[in-house]
């Protein structure tokens, strides 16, 4: 399996992802981790289609996307893609394994709080995004890879939420 980064964008497939991300990580798949998105025969539809015969799309659930990861990332540079820190850390528990977790755009939502201009993150993101560095996954903060990502752990503990 070639995960080259796991990403958590409220957008998901957008132009900071296909025009900045893909060609940087060199990715010729996506994995898009999302419950909802793998329930929505339309919603997976959609985002399948963005596919091109250099870049593969697939949409799958946080429990499975382990083992299609394993079975189908062979040989394959693989960007993984989540909705939110929630699917991320379920997908990590449930065997997912990636090195780091880049926060691209988290949207903001009752009870969220800005950590940047772009990641709006909840006392229960905070707390699964501090379980992953225990795990040793390294947290950044980048909306595209020449942006600096500032100490996202380092701001969490100090703020002293989690």
């Amino acid at each position: 399996m070639g995960v080259v980064i796991a990403r958590v964008d409220s957008r998901l497939i957008h132009g900071q992802v296909l025009e900045a991300w893909v060609p940087h990580l060199r990715a010729d798949m996506i994995l898009v981790v999302g419950s909802r998105e793998s329930r929505d025969p339309f919603q997976r539809a959609l985002l399948e289609a963005l596919g091109s015969p250099r870049l593969r799309v697939r949409v799958v659930s946080p429990e499975e996307a382990a083992s299609v990861a394993e079975r189908e990332g062979t040989g394959h540079r693989i960007l993984l893609l989540f909705p939110g820190v929630e699917q991320a850390f379920r997908a990590f528990e449930q065997g997912l394994r990636f090195d780091r977790l880049n926060l691209g755009n988290v949207h903001p939502r009752e009870g969220s709080h800005p950590v940047t201009r772009s990641v709006f993150l909840t006392p229960e993101d905070e707390q699964e995004l501090l379980a992953l560095a225990r795990q040793g996954v390294e947290i950044e903060a980048r909306a595209v890879p020449a942006d600096r990502s500032p100490d996202v752990v380092g701001l969490i503990r100090a703020e002293g939420r989690a």
